[in-house]
């Protein structure tokens, strides 16, 4: 007899999709759901009780929850406002609540704060120009893990007439 299916809980973002969001491929984002994947960052991230953790693209905050556990501060940055009012809405009431920072707009347009760790899930589109900005960075920072994301994209091909 072979293994029966669990049905998954329900996560976060399902009540995004619920709610009518679609997400904006001009943006190139991306819901990181996997907890094993989200488990997985944090600890090689070697996030301490002490650090400061700015994290980029933190969408509907799966990732941002974990982070919030581990550091004294999270700074947030999304570009996003209307991921930016579910991770507000994620966070409300809880004890986390005060440990988060959210910035809103181009991570790439805006100066950097001060950070410890940095841990971006964020598309490819943006990767190097951020790689760049965090090698300018002053004050110097102890870590930064980053997860860029690809998708495949085709475009109609034409022959020379």
């Amino acid at each position: 007899m072979g293994k029966m299916k669990r049905e998954k809980k329900s996560r976060v973002h399902e009540e995004v999709r619920k709610q009518g969001i679609q997400f904006n491929k001009d943006f190139g984002q991306h819901i990181l759901k996997n907890p094993l994947v989200v488990q997985g960052i944090v600890d090689k991230a070697a996030i301490r009780s002490t650090d400061t953790v700015l994290e980029i693209g933190p969408g509907t905050g799966n990732l941002t929850m974990k982070l919030l556990e581990k550091s004294k501060h999270v700074i947030a940055c999304e570009v996003d406002t209307r991921l930016v009012a579910e991770l507000q809405k994620r966070v409300m009431a809880t004890p986390y609540q005060k440990k988060l920072e959210i910035r809103v707009g181009d991570v790439l347009k805006n100066d950097l704060p001060y950070f410890d760790v940095c841990v971006a899930n964020m598309p490819y589109q943006i990767s190097s120009p951020f790689v760049f900005k965090l090698l300018v960075h002053r004050p110097f920072f102890r870590f930064v893990l980053s997860r860029f994301n690809t998708y495949a994209q085709t475009a109609p091909l034409s022959m020379p007439p």
